[in-house]
């Protein structure tokens, strides 16, 4: 960290599914005002509106060289749509999303994670490319616009030196996962050493918890003044893809304590977006709406806008309608596959003529209509935070605030029913929901030691062998080394799940000796599971993370020669290493985690 804390200014990136963004602050203004914190609100959209984000969709050429990123992306690829030329081109959109394989497993810690350096990933036309570079090639384009923006503003910094970077990622992602991540921004140009990954509902609590202390100081009144030390409260961070769920309370010296660990899952406003697109095929017919899709692709990007703009403001009221407006090419396209006069003369013979009415170029879509698409994504992220209230009450915690962020957030029907759900506690959604994360990320960037204790999401252990019990273990598991027989894969626990753990100050160490007495190296395997204590490496829900070589050349002591093994758990992420003991010299291994 003490290269990072001389840096002049932290810069957060905040990569989302749908939008990114980032944030900065200079370390002299940040030890007066922790909450001055300055981002870019200028991104332009097709039509000219500023906005604070940009769309994340990121455009390379026929020979795979980066084109666009955001809006330009959007754009370029719309124009050679229209003009048939995308044919070798590459367009990706949504695809944070992708580093998993089935996003309804995500917290299913059981599968194969198949997230390496040679992960492929396929484009919106089925067209594979490395993931790496998509994601490599995001950062760095966030990374420059920061860089070029605050030249213009007259200011140089020198991004290996002067600017300690922070990438967000989601609280729930596997460790393989955040490793990506970091080998992406490292290939985008960001030095290891000057870089930092902030969970992102922790950089929200961080932001929302410094806002209050800096309008308590200044003696205004705040909705935030719940975070009180010895304060418990849940953080609801509800983004684009994902939604992270966490807990913390608030120490006597300010710093927060991780009560749980993160859960979650893929209920984030996207899940909102692909049922709107669902009924849109439905209503227009698959093969209508598929042909329009590829002929019109900027008016189907127009549609999706506009609901992302309804998908706001739509209330939990019964009353209510939604009215958006669509093309009227499509209307037109409609009507002549359904051999009609008219469009509503169509709707009026289908099975919407009920729930969608007709009024010139808009459709007035149903309330209840509406509210459907919204209904398993928002029952899913309710029925969740109530079993972690529920297991909260049992342990004897008293949550008495939720803290929404992100931007699904902003949905006036998902807070409604958070509130509608949870009377007695109170719910809270900054007005800057969508930007508490980034801004959050700058001020954990100055000062991470704000999050002083976390728990083990997972237990973490080692594989070790032991002599071989035919009363206990399985025969296949049985091997002879130097002349004795052995067990091999036993899952040996250096860190158990659900164990608090004091970020940066705690290292939890294990003693193995080698498994021949001439071995002249040995291997360290890391593995991962979700249960409390399991007894096999190869027990259902344990997981190769990676292994570490040790060089122990020295083999005049046989087998004794204890080799030490210490995990230590950084700001977000594992630290594994391994020595001989005793040795002069001891040789430690990097951990690497994020297979070739």
């Amino acid at each position: 960290m003490e290269k990072k804390g001389d840096a002049l200014v932290v810069v957060a990136i905040d990569f989302g599914t749908t939008y990114s963004g980032y944030a900065y602050s200079f370390r002299a203004e940040y030890e007066k005002d922790h909450t001055k914190v300055y981002s870019n609100s200028d991104w332009r959209s097709g039509d000219g509106l500023a906005t604070t984000k940009t769309p994340t969709v990121i455009l390379f050429s026929e020979d795979k060289q980066f084109c666009k990123f955001g809006y330009e992306a959007e754009q370029k690829y719309n124009t050679l749509l229209e003009e048939e030329e995308a044919d070798g081109w590459r367009y990706f959109r949504r695809f944070k999303m992708r580093l998993f394989r089935g996003e309804e497993k995500i917290l299913e810690r059981t599968r194969v994670d198949k997230i390496t350096k040679n992960l492929m990933i396929e484009d919106e036309q089925g067209k594979p490319m490395s993931a790496l570079i998509v994601f490599a090639e995001s950062i760095r384009y966030l990374k420059d616009q920061f860089l070029q923006n605050t030249q213009v503003q007259g200011l140089k910094f020198d991004p290996n030196n002067d600017i300690h970077w922070v990438l967000t990622v989601p609280a729930i992602w596997t460790d393989r996962a955040k490793q990506f991540m970091r080998e992406a921004a490292k290939q985008a140009g960001i030095p290891d050493d000057m870089l930092t990954l902030a969970y992102e509902p922790e950089a929200a609590a961080l932001y929302c918890k410094e806002l209050t202390v800096q309008k308590k100081e200044g003696a205004e009144s705040s909705s935030l003044s719940s975070f009180e030390p010895g304060q418990q409260f849940l953080v609801l961070d509800c983004g684009g893809g994902t939604v992270d769920v966490t807990a913390y309370q608030v120490q006597n010296d300010g710093d927060l304590r991780e009560l749980q660990r993160p859960t979650g899952g893929p209920w984030g406003g996207t899940y909102v977006d692909n049922q709107y697109t669902t009924f849109l095929k439905e209503l227009f017919g698959a093969d209508v709406w598929s042909e329009y899709s590829k002929e019109n692709p900027e008016d189907v990007l127009e549609i999706q806008r506009r609901f992302e703009a309804k998908k706001k403001s739509v209330n939990a009221s019964a009353d209510d309608q939604t009215t958006i407006s669509f093309p009227s090419s499509l209307f037109a396209k409609y009507q002549i596959a359904k051999n009609c006069s008219s469009f509503e003369e169509c709707l009026k013979k289908s099975e919407f003529a009920k729930t969608i009415k007709v009024k010139k170029d808009k459709l007035r879509f149903d309330h209840q209509l509406v509210k459907a698409f919204f209904r398993v994504p928002i029952d899913s992220i309710v029925t969740h935070v109530k079993e972690i209230i529920n297991e909260s009450k049992k342990k004897g915690r008293d949550i008495k605030t939720i803290l929404m962020v992100g931007g699904f957030s902003d949905s006036s029907i998902l807070s409604q029913r958070i509130i509608s759900e949870f009377k007695r506690i109170t719910v809270i959604c900054p007005t800057e929901a969508v930007n508490a994360i980034v801004k959050g990320a700058v001020i954990f960037g100055h000062n991470p030691n704000l999050i002083s204790e976390r728990i083990s999401p997972l237990t973490y252990g080692i594989s070790v062998n032991t002599t071989f019990n035919n009363k206990v273990h399985p025969a296949k598991l049985k091997v002879v080394y130097d002349g004795k027989e052995m067990c091999t894969d036993i899952f040996q626990p250096i860190v158990q799940i659900g164990h608090p753990i004091r970020v940066g100050k705690e290292i939890f160490k294990h003693t193995c000796l080698p498994t021949r007495a001439l071995d002249t190296e040995a291997t360290i395997e890391i593995y991962e599971s979700s249960s409390e204590c399991p007894m096999y490496t190869i027990d259902k829900g344990v997981r190769r993370l990676g292994d570490l070589t040790v060089s122990i050349p020295n083999t005049s002591k046989g087998k004794n020669r204890p080799i030490k093994v210490e995990v230590s758990f950084g700001y977000t992420e594992i630290v594994v290493c391994a020595f001989e003991e005793g040795t002069e010299t001891q040789t430690t291994a990097t951990f690497d985690c994020l297979l070739n």
